[in-house]
């Protein structure tokens, strides 16, 4: 249980050798490079590495352009969860560096656009052509030229209107009337329950301002037609067909190219690109140095444990650097690496989802470990699901090179597993209650009830009890933690008062509780007692210190053992360590009782009995693992960590070479 010791170091180094040696930094992986003041000036080399940090970002958005484009047409797919599992490719930097063809990837890149562009255009030109052909099928019904009503001939207009259905009667009227032979109308058909009805009207170009003017006296609306329209709509709706088919034929060809270079062009992309952002974080690192004429300064932060090996790197290019390890600024505080040993460092991962612990602070990573391991147990409680899983990923472990975080992830769930196993035997669940319900198991009763404990579902009451004893001694280790905490760091009233009067309080409290019920002999009464008002009185002394008068100290103490119902309540959130551990032992014992019901069914029993319980129990593995890891990382996340947990730190991120589609061999390191 303990945090990294960190140091900072300076080193100027010649511009001439300065990229060689922050490769073979990168190489190790352990230096976190600082960024230097927005006062710094930019020289020459600052200058130069800032364009080629451009260019590289060019690359780089490049290749997401090509993985975006040709990923949903690659043939020869690389799953995500392959690639999770370590199934990629094994490789050298050099290797890597030598396959990087810049201008080959630039000129695929240039062909892919204009083939993109081609098929974007003919997709805006379907998406065109189609609009324009659900357009004449409003259209239909009319039997003029649509010329009549986009561009209209020399002497003839036309127009189309929206009509409420109300204002019909008069506006045929006055069509009649104002028009006279000088014009003519089509009432199109339409849906009845249409509020409003659509109109044709064909007009002498010298009565437009006329026409518009009738139907504007009757709230009509102008309907638009398009302007490529010009024939009928029997003669439109053909061309249109024709044209989308030709549209979507050169589509389909365009898409087929792109899907003929997709598996190649894929791995251009992601080879390249796992060199380009090697050399992008590198360049960045870079251009964190303070630059004078010849020389670039960096500052970085490193593992204390690391400094031979990165004074052994250095040492190689000694005449051409300088290298010390340094005070840190005043008020500048070091990044944070968690170093645990290895059977708790697979819980590293939950710590820093909950946050980053302080530089110099507690890191809970060890501590609360194995809670978190026998609070999964006893939530997924049931020995064969633990068998099961504990086998699954431990099969992952030995036959994949999994990622760090997934292999840790994948350790700790084997942990909690193998702890499933252990709460399960001492509870008698077996895949539920399957060793008693079915027959043919009934030679492993004898083992069973030999490791079986307790049966909680005949007596809760006891896994109850022992739920909240657990939640009872976390949430005092929690007070403990920081009781020490501040008493190392010379807090020592605070230690007393803050944790040490609560401290004595709730074990007072829960003293006088069991001496009570009779779980502890009467003559343990009078000390409980004395001990929880001993508690109370160092509360009530000490938790309004900062209030002003005696009175004010006095009250805000009295008010403050009103917080025990907070504590009682963290005690009480641990029952769902039971309700949990129930819950998984009687899913179980409803999926056996369905397949002891059909197992009689004539012909298929059987097989259907198999196929409840292996399709019931894997439901029930799926549904309560889930369940397990939510509610037993939240006792830790909320009555645990909030005791005592600084989260305010910030992650050591060194510079190293970090690759997404390959594995870099060793080979790399001195790079």
């Amino acid at each position: 249980m303990a945090l990294a010791e960190m140091c900072k170091a300076r080193i100027a180094v010649h511009k001439s050798v300065a990229e060689d040696l922050i490769g073979k930094l990168q190489g190790l992986g352990c230096c976190e490079f600082v960024s230097r003041t927005p006062e710094s000036t930019d020289g020459g080399a600052i200058v130069r590495l800032k364009a080629e940090q451009r260019r590289i970002e060019e690359l780089l958005s490049d290749v997401r352009f090509v993985q975006r484009l040709l990923e949903p047409l690659e043939v020869n797919k690389e799953s995500s969860f392959a690639r999770m599992l370590g199934e990629i490719p094994a490789i050298s930097l050099s290797e890597l560096s030598s396959m990087a063809d810049e201008e080959k990837f630039n000129a695929f890149v240039t062909i892919l656009r204009e083939k993109e562009k081609k098929m974007t255009e003919c997709r805006a030109d379907i998406s065109r052509l189609k609009g324009l052909l659900s357009q004449t099928v409003l259209l239909e019904s009319i039997k003029y030229p649509l010329e009549f009503f986009t561009t209209g001939t020399d002497m003839v207009a036309g127009a189309v209107y929206s009509v409420p259905k109300a204002s019909v009667g008069a506006l045929i009227s006055q069509i009649n009337t104002e028009l006279g032979g000088l014009g003519e109308y089509q009432q199109l058909p339409g849906n009845e329950k249409d509020p409003s009805v659509s109109f044709a009207v064909i007009f002498g170009k010298e009565s437009q301002e006329k026409v518009q003017q009738i139907f504007s006296d009757v709230s009509a609306g102008r309907i638009d037609v398009p302007k490529d329209l010009m024939l009928t709509v029997q003669e439109e709706k053909a061309s249109l067909s024709v044209a989308i088919e030709k549209a979507e034929r050169e589509e389909t060809s365009i898409c087929s190219e792109i899907a003929a270079c997709a598996d190649e062009g894929l791995s251009m992309a992601r080879y390249y690109g796992d060199y380009w952002m090697i050399l992008r974080d590198r360049i960045e690192s870079m251009i964190s140095a303070m630059p004078t004429e010849d020389v670039l300064i960096w500052s970085f932060w490193m593992p204390t444990s690391h400094k031979g090996a990165v004074e052994k790197v250095i040492s190689g290019f000694d005449s051409l650097t300088e290298y010390s390890v340094i005070e840190p600024d005043e008020g500048e505080m070091p990044p944070t690496l968690l170093k645990n040993p290895s059977w708790s460092s697979c819980m590293e991962p939950l710590t820093l989802m909950y946050g980053t612990p302080s530089y110099g602070g507690i890191d809970p990573t060890t501590l609360m470990a194995p809670f978190f391991f026998v609070f999964l147990g006893m939530c997924f409680g049931d020995a064969g699901y633990g068998l099961i899983l504990s086998g699954v990923f431990g099969y992952f472990l030995v036959k994949h090179q999994l990622s760090s975080t997934l292999k840790k992830f994948f350790v700790m769930l084997t942990i909690g597993m193998l702890c499933s196993v252990v709460m399960g035997a001492l509870t008698g669940s077996w895949f539920g209650d399957s060793v008693d319900a079915f027959p043919f198991l009934s030679a492993f009763v004898p083992l069973k009830n030999s490791l079986q404990f307790l049966d909680p579902m005949k007596d809760p009451l006891t896994l109850l009890m022992i739920s909240l004893g657990l939640g009872f001694v976390q949430v005092i280790f929690g007070l403990l933690i920081a009781f020490k905490a501040n008493w190392s760091s010379g807090n020592r009233f605070a230690a007393l008062s803050d944790q040490g009067g609560w401290i004595v309080f709730l074990f007072g409290l829960v003293l006088v509780g069991l001496s009570m019920s009779g779980s502890l002999s009467a003559c343990w009464i009078m000390p409980s007692k004395i001990t929880a008002i001993l508690g109370a009185l160092i509360l009530v002394g000490t938790q309004g210190r900062e209030k002003s008068g005696i009175v004010g100290k006095l009250f805000s103490g009295l008010l403050s053992l009103y917080n025990v119902t907070g504590y009682l309540g963290d005690v009480l959130s641990y029952s769902r360590l039971l309700a949990l551990g129930l819950g998984s032992a009687a899913v179980g014992m409803v999926i056996n009782l369905l397949a002891k019901l059909v197992v009689g069914t004539p012909y298929v029993g059987i097989l259907l009995a198999a196929l409840i319980f292996i399709l019931g129990h894997s439901f029930s593995i799926a549904v309560n693992l889930l369940g397990a890891f939510i509610h037993s990382l939240r006792l830790q996340y909320v009555e645990f960590f909030g005791k005592f947990y600084d989260a305010n730190g910030k992650d050591f991120t060194p510079l190293c070479n970090a690759t997404q589609f390959t594995k870099l061999t060793e080979e790399t390191s001195g790079r």
